[in-house]
């Protein structure tokens, strides 16, 4: 059987201004309480992420650059 998914009237009526819940593993959309994750399958128990994965995987690259810049910057003062 194939899930559909919450309508946009469900989303209007249980949603309310809060933005939606994304899956750990895969970042579909899901809801907060979800047991399960309706794309992969994933058990998250709960566990969402309030950030889309796009804008998760655009701030880990951006502390990445700031960690490596550091780095260089306390090398580069040593030698």
């Amino acid at each position: 059987m194939y899930d559909e998914g919450p309508s946009q009237e469900d989303r209007e009526r249980f949603g309310g201004d809060e933005q939606g819940a994304y899956c750990p593993q895969c970042g579909a959309e899901t809801w907060d309480d979800a047991e399960f994750c309706p794309a992969c399958g994933d058990q998250i128990g709960g566990r969402t992420s309030s950030k889309p994965p796009v804008d998760r995987e655009l701030q880990q690259r951006w502390i990445i650059l700031v960690c490596v810049l550091v780095l260089l910057g306390f090398l580069w003062l040593i030698f």
